[in-house]
């Protein structure tokens, strides 16, 4: 049986998912980071499929989403995106540092995923966290500065004041060494399973298949697997959840 428990971790809002015979086990961890202006329940699809395949999986509210809306946030209004990105970044470890200390985690079992802005998450992660075993990123971007030039010219930019190249240099410049486009190598033979669909008016699928396009000739890409959908857009078919678990959960029976 699959159970589903509702968790405060580091004062972050959690839910975690897991068979329940192994709750109190030492399993491979699995983060679901959900997409802009979702919440932590919104990760339940892609939760199950992970317990369903031996890990544990833990779905975070992030900043200012779900139970963490009323979060106070005084920066730039075009800046705020990536605020909610790097809190989960900086989060992340937090959580994974309470289940090891907890005995339910071994520090070289962690796989982090995500869906829109979880996938663009997931990709800042790789370049961050070289303890991280494998990674999923399901509609999202390796390139968070060639993402913010595109959105100036997008669906995103409608009603927000107008924002000049010299004001997006600025805010981006921290990005530079969190882009895996710019740091590839940080995949470092990491089984890394890409989603993305070839109408996606949201996050471009271009960034992502230019990405994969770059790197697949070399070494250290091997563990690339990198699913297309022709004609689909924003929003990832259940089926493509349980695809990416069965390839994560393959990987932790090597």
């Amino acid at each position: 049986m699959i159970i589903i428990e509702k968790k405060v971790i580091q004062h972050i809002p959690v839910l975690e998912i897991v068979e329940e015979k192994y709750k109190n086990e030492k399993l491979p961890l699995a983060f679901f980071f959900h997409g802009l202006t979702n919440q932590k329940e919104k990760g339940l699809e892609p939760g199950y499929a992970l317990a369903t395949n031996g890990m544990r999986a833990v779905i975070p509210d992030a900043y200012r989403h779900g139970e963490r809306r009323n979060e106070p946030y005084a920066g730039e209004p075009a800046a705020e995106f990536w605020s909610v990105v790097m809190h989960n970044i900086k989060e992340f470890p937090l959580i994974v540092e309470d289940y090891i200390k907890k005995g339910l985690a071994d520090q070289n079992e962690i796989s982090v995923t995500g869906l829109s802005l979880g996938g663009i998450t997931t990709c800042i992660a790789l370049t961050q966290f070289p303890w991280i075993h494998s990674a999923a990123c399901l509609m999202g971007s390796p390139d968070p500065i060639g993402l913010s030039y595109w959105a100036l010219q997008s669906h995103w930019v409608e009603g927000l004041p107008p924002i000049d190249k010299g004001k997006v240099d600025a805010l981006m410049a921290p990005f530079e060494p969190l882009s895996l486009k710019k740091h590839p190598e940080a995949i470092a033979h990491k089984p890394f399973y890409i989603w993305h669909g070839t109408a996606d008016e949201s996050v471009p699928f271009q960034q992502m298949e230019q990405f994969v396009r770059s790197v697949e000739e070399e070494a250290f890409a091997a563990n690339i697997h990198f699913e297309i959908s022709e004609g689909a857009g924003h929003k990832v078919p259940y089926a493509i959840f349980e695809s990416m678990a069965k390839f994560l959960g393959e990987e932790y029976k090597h």
